[in-house]
């Protein structure tokens, strides 16, 4: 194998990689990254047998071959290098690169894998697919024991598409319009998700999703990203969803109310017993926000807009501040009373849901 790539995307598919590669114990080839070379093309594989990016660049190719290197120091040493085109090389079970030689893994170890083929069921634009991904990720649960939520919840219906996640304390709902192929419903592991973010956050590159028996395909031009999809019953979230129902209505600004937030998480997060919780007590036009953790404590105000009785409740600052962070309007919180749900949603925009539980804590 012999080939000459530029250097800067060599960095950036090596990277890709190193998203997905980790060190197996087991089957140590995987902790590899397969080159293959084939005329001009340079293409690479990194998987974990759950996750598997498979991307190619062109080149000027002088042999074909192939090999299994581990990927730190390459990646490392190639990133020192200035020149812009670097050569690489096999050559007796050695990488070689500009002056430095990597020992390799043996290539026929590594397993086969079924990269091609599935059924498409949409196109997207990456960003919008991030950005569709981080309205409602930091609500999954980050458990991985519980794989049916350690999951995103993904609903293609009638040029719809729907995202849900939840981990058993709060849920967050957020559709978009987009063409659908089909309609489908799947759950895409949280670590599968937060990959796909990387590779395509900030980019407009048309991207297609296959569905393969258990693996979800995303493919790119030059990429294509493959993950086995969790088959475990997701929680009814239509019912949930189908059950909201309030007699208060709060608006408050998101900039004061966000500002107050900070202040409160500051010393609610030192509390070991009530861990980010805080009462919330909504009188009139006014919300008053008290914690203390024995250490210190704290009480900020501010104005609201309120329709409704008086009532007072214990919430998880940390979870509303999460919420906060993925709007740009005033927030609207619908409630009955302390201990029903809280339907949290930014002013005007019906597509985007967060619905929480409150604390039990003790006055």
């Amino acid at each position: 194998m012999k080939i000459t790539v530029n250097r800067n995307k060599l960095i950036n598919h090596l990277s890709n990689l190193s998203l997905v590669i980790k060190d197996n114990s087991i089957r140590p080839v995987i902790s590899g990254v397969k080159v293959e070379v084939f005329g001009n093309e340079m293409s690479f594989t990194g998987t974990t047998l759950e996750t598997t990016i498979k991307s190619s660049i062109l080149g000027v190719g002088t042999e074909n071959g192939q090999g299994v290197f581990k990927i730190g120091l390459v990646l490392e040493y190639i990133k020192l290098l200035n020149q812009e085109e670097i050569e690489m090389s096999l050559e007796e079970n050695k990488l070689c690169i500009h002056n430095a030689e990597f020992s390799t893994l043996d290539s026929d170890e590594y397993p086969a894998l079924n990269i091609d083929g599935g059924d498409l069921i949409l196109e997207i634009e990456g960003n919008s697919l991030v950005e569709a991904f981080d309205k409602v990720v930091f609500s999954a649960s980050n458990e991985s024991e519980n794989l049916a939520i350690n999951t995103i919840r993904m609903k293609l219906e009638d040029n719809k598409i729907y995202f849900t996640t939840t981990d058993s304390y709060r849920l967050t709902h957020y559709f978009m319009d987009n063409n659908t192929s089909l309609n489908k419903e799947i759950s895409i592991p949280l670590e599968g998700v937060l990959v796909l973010t990387k590779l395509f956050k900030g980019s407009d590159e048309k991207l297609q999703l296959f569905i393969d028996g258990s693996q979800l395909k995303v493919r790119s031009e030059g990429l294509t990203f493959s993950t086995r999809l969790v088959d475990l019953a997701f929680p009814d979230y239509n019912g949930i969803l189908n059950s909201i129902s309030s007699t208060k209505e709060i608006e408050m600004n998101l900039k004061d109310f966000k500002s107050s937030l900070k202040k409160v998480l500051t010393i609610a997060k030192t509390n070991q017993e009530t861990k980010n919780g805080a009462y919330f007590d909504f009188v009139g036009n006014k919300l008053k926000i008290s914690v203390s953790s024995g250490k210190a404590k704290t009480t900020q105000k501010l104005d609201t807009i309120k329709d409704g009785e008086d009532f007072k409740a214990s919430l998880n600052v940390k979870y509303i501040e999460d919420f906060l962070n993925n709007i740009e309007k005033n927030i609207k919180i619908k409630a009955t009373n302390a201990s029903s749900m809280f339907i949290l949603k930014e002013d005007g925009n019906t597509n985007y849901t967060y619905i929480l539980m409150p604390l039990a804590l003790r006055d």
